[in-house]
């Protein structure tokens, strides 16, 4: 019974499966305010965080010794005329592995709506409901834990 507490509230905490490790979000925002926001929200939860405005920052971002991040959180609209899916796609292949991801998107158009539809990735629209979002995370969580790589 212990055990199971000490699991629950490492999972609340954000550590991995074993309890040291803790979780990586990675945050791809372009727009410096809300990054900070998302930053602050998933480190009020437990998580490590690591945050750009596209891979490549988020790569350079990664803690030393750690290959991917277990989650990825990625706003639809970016700069240069990139996208979170994209974004998502690349980080997936730079990492050489599949990664639990979240699209966040503000954007009402049909094919917009569909273009990450299709992308089969979880879909938050704008303005983010909290709950809904630490839902979804914890659902990608919940993934990541069952391949054993959290």
């Amino acid at each position: 019974m212990e055990q199971m507490r000490d699991s629950q509230a490492a999972h609340r905490r954000g550590a991995g499966a074993d309890g040291a490790d803790p979780v990586v979000v990675a945050v791809v925002e372009d727009e410096a305010l809300v990054l900070a926001g998302y930053q602050m929200l998933f480190e009020s939860w437990g998580y490590q965080v690591v945050s750009g405005g596209s891979s490549d920052e988020v790569l350079d971002g990664l803690p030393e010794g750690r290959m991917a991040p277990d989650v990825i959180v990625a706003d639809y609209r970016l700069r240069d005329g990139q996208n979170g899916v994209l974004v998502i796609r690349a980080l997936e292949e730079a990492c050489r592995t599949s990664i639990p991801a979240i699209v966040i998107t503000g954007d009402t158009s049909v094919e917009r709506l569909r273009e990450v539809s299709a992308s089969g990735l979880p879909i938050v629209h704008k303005p983010v409901n909290g709950l809904q979002l630490r839902g979804l995370l914890e659902q990608c969580l919940d993934q990541v834990r069952e391949q054993g790589r959290a």
